[in-house]
């Protein structure tokens, strides 16, 4: 099967008042981790609208197209390009989320919340000829046994933070203006790796830098200190975001330090 993921740019990434270069930091590793779900005999390719110009020459069998608000335009556009030329395409993303009737308009299935647990079902569907319209991230999420991240469909060199790296989803934290509580409905809203298997995805990057994309590094404090004991010694250096509140007890933020943590 020929699979194509997209990320479609954002407006404002098109937008000459806006700088292109805060568009190409990081890597779409949500799209990267889901072609991790693919078969050995698949054929893959991802673009990232915000670094290459999406090929639309091409005929895929299954097009996967991750939307957000300001590109879901855009990302309707090449849904309804690529259907018409026999595709089947699945969108999924935070905008699908918040409007998934409006989403489904423009594709064969939509995916609502996280699609670790959903789109493995989906491929089994798909191969069967008995695809959903609909896929529903429920309260099994677990990213135990998480194949490693398709990180061989990513052009390391078209972005500024290559090393960029997720090992939790979601935070703990439930604040009223923040949209996560909305893509997470329906099952834990936090949730970590194994210590072990996010210790084997930083030894698989090259280089020293690290970037911790997580929205909450230190949302567990059990898991965070047994992940930076394993980073001892690897010789990185990483940045991560965490609560102001998270780094004022305890000395966790001093084991973090210890690791590599710079800021």
């Amino acid at each position: 099967m020929r699979v194509k993921f997209v990320l479609p740019a954002l407006t404002e990434a098109t937008s000459p008042y806006w700088r292109p270069i805060k568009y190409s930091l990081f890597p779409p590793l949500g799209l990267a981790t889901l072609a991790a779900y693919l078969a050995p005999d698949d054929e893959a390719v991802l673009e990232d609208e915000h670094v290459t110009p999406i090929d639309i020459d091409d005929r895929p069998d299954l097009v996967v197209i991750q939307v957000y608000i300001t590109s879901a335009r855009r990302a309707y556009w090449l849904a309804d390009h690529y259907r018409a030329r026999g595709a089947f395409v699945a969108l999924g993303g935070l905008h699908v989320t918040s409007l998934p009737d409006e989403a489904a308009e423009h594709a064969d299935a939509v995916f609502l919340g996280p699609g670790e647990q959903t789109f493995p079902r989906f491929l089994d569907d798909l191969r069967a000829g008995r695809a959903a319209r609909r896929y529903i991230s429920t309260s099994d999420r677990t990213l135990a046994r998480l194949p490693p991240i398709r990180r061989d469909l990513i052009n390391r060199r078209r972005y500024l933070v290559p090393n960029s790296i997720v090992v939790t989803r979601g935070c703990p934290q439930h604040c009223d203006f923040c949209y996560k509580d909305a893509f997470f409905e329906g099952g834990r809203s936090f949730y970590t790796q194994q210590v072990d298997d996010a210790l084997a995805e930083i030894s698989r990057l090259p280089g020293r830098h690290l970037y911790f994309l997580d929205d909450h590094l230190l949302g567990d404090r059990r898991f965070a200190a047994a992940l930076f004991d394993g980073m001892r010694g690897m010789g990185r250096l990483f940045q991560g975001a965490a609560t102001v509140d998270s780094i004022l007890h305890g000395d966790l933020i001093e084991t973090a330090a210890a690791a590599g943590l710079r800021s």
